[in-house]
C-alpha cells in the first residue's frame, strides 16, 4: 500500500504542474496557482503516508526523480516544449540514481 501512496504522490505532482502550465498559459494565473497548490498539498499528504513504510531518502528520490521525468515527458508530448541533449542525459542520470537507491533499499531489507 505504501508504494501506492508514493505513486499517488508522484501523480498529484505531475497533474498539478501540468494543470498550472495549461491554466497560466490561458491567462488564468490565480486558478493555475490554486490548482498547483492543491495538487502539491495532496502530493505531500500521500508522500507522508508512503514514508510510514518507505525510508524518507528513497521516497523523496523516487518522488522527485520520477516526477521530474514524467513532467519532462508531459512537457515534450503535451506542451510542445523541447529538450536538449544535455537535459536528456540529466534525466538518464536521474533514472540511474533512482534505480541505484531502490536497489540499495532492496539489499538493505534483505540483509536484515
Amino acid at each position: 500500500m505504501h508504494w501506492f501512496y508514493l505513486t499517488a504522490a508522484v501523480s498529484a505532482e505531475v497533474i498539478g504542474t501540468t494543470l498550472m502550465k495549461f491554466l497560466v498559459s490561458a491567462d488564468q494565473l490565480a486558478l493555475g496557482t490554486l490548482a498547483a497548490l492543491t495538487m502539491i498539498a495532496l502530493a505531500y499528504l500521500f508522500l507522508g503516508k508512503a514514508t510510514l513504510r518507505i525510508p524518507v531518502a528513497l521516497a523523496n528520490a523516487f518522488w522527485e526523480g520520477l516526477g521530474m521525468i514524467l513532467i519532462a515527458l508531459v512537457s515534450l508530448q503535451l506542451l510542445g516544449e523541447t529538450m536538449s541533449l544535455l537535459q536528456g542525459v540529466g534525466i538518464g542520470v536521474a533514472i540511474v540514481g533512482i534505480a541505484v537507491l531502490n536497489y540499495g533499499h532492496f539489499q538493505q531489507e534483505h540483509a536484515e
